[in-house]
């Protein structure tokens, strides 16, 4: 029930993203370029080739003593954390999760606080792709069209202390479904991990990991303090 609830409390925040975007008549140019973007994104593909990504670095990394990975310490959870996303070929590395105190399951967004470590060399390993991202590209500040930069402001009356018109700096983030738009990339993404991730976890592929009962897959942004549970195993 645990992981059904996973995809539950997932597809609940894309629909409320979905919801609002298809409330804005208004919907600025730029996201709905964005949103046409993801629409288009091939996730057949994307799963397809982040089985296979997984599968090699659980062997060649997760799990590998060649690599320092200790068999006898075992896993809370193995952690994907990814920084900047407004670009092409996003990548979160991975981090294993070993002593975490007043540790508890998961099945929606919560903070993971600081009173956890790292098991032995499991630190910024090799991880998953978020190609999901690619389309934000194009919110990336240098990429914007001139309207929703600081480039339209005449830097020289700014020396007099002219008053500012609100019309002349239309900040992106304030554009209505512009935070919409950017949590939708993140749920339809979390939710094709998270089906890669049962999909290989009924074929017993987690075997080989030291995990404790109710271990977690989980992701999140750095220093967000956002982090989202994506898969719980139990033994």
């Amino acid at each position: 029930m645990t992981n059904e609830l996973i995809r539950k409390n997932l597809t609940k925040r894309k629909e409320s993203c979905l919801f609002t975007l298809n409330s804005i008549s208004n919907l600025d140019r730029c996201l709905k370029d964005v949103l046409r973007n993801l629409n288009k994104f091939d996730f057949s593909s994307y799963k397809h080739n982040l089985e296979k990504e997984i599968l090699k670095n659980l062997k060649e990394w997760w799990t590998n003593p060649n690599k320092g990975i200790k068999k006898e310490e075992q896993l809370f959870a193995i952690l994907f954390e990814y920084d900047y996303f407004f670009q092409k070929n996003v990548e979160a590395t991975a981090y294993g999760i070993g002593e975490w105190k007043d540790y508890r399951v998961q099945t929606d967004k919560f903070n993971m606080g600081f009173d956890y470590d790292f098991t032995t060399e499991f630190y910024a390993c090799p991880g998953i792709r978020l190609n999901f991202f690619d389309s934000l590209e194009s919110l990336d500040y240098s990429n914007l069209p001139k309207k929703h930069t600081n480039n339209n402001l005449n830097f020289e009356e700014l020396k007099i202390e002219k008053p500012i018109e609100i019309d002349e700096f239309n900040g992106i983030e304030d554009l209505l479904g512009y935070h919409e738009i950017v949590e939708l990339h993140k749920f339809q993404g979390m939710l094709a991990v998270h089906d890669v991730l049962l999909k290989l976890d009924s074929k017993k592929v987690f075997e080989s990991v030291n995990y404790k009962n109710n271990f977690m897959f989980l992701i999140d942004e750095h220093d967000s303090g956002e982090v989202y549970p994506l898969l719980i195993k139990n033994k």
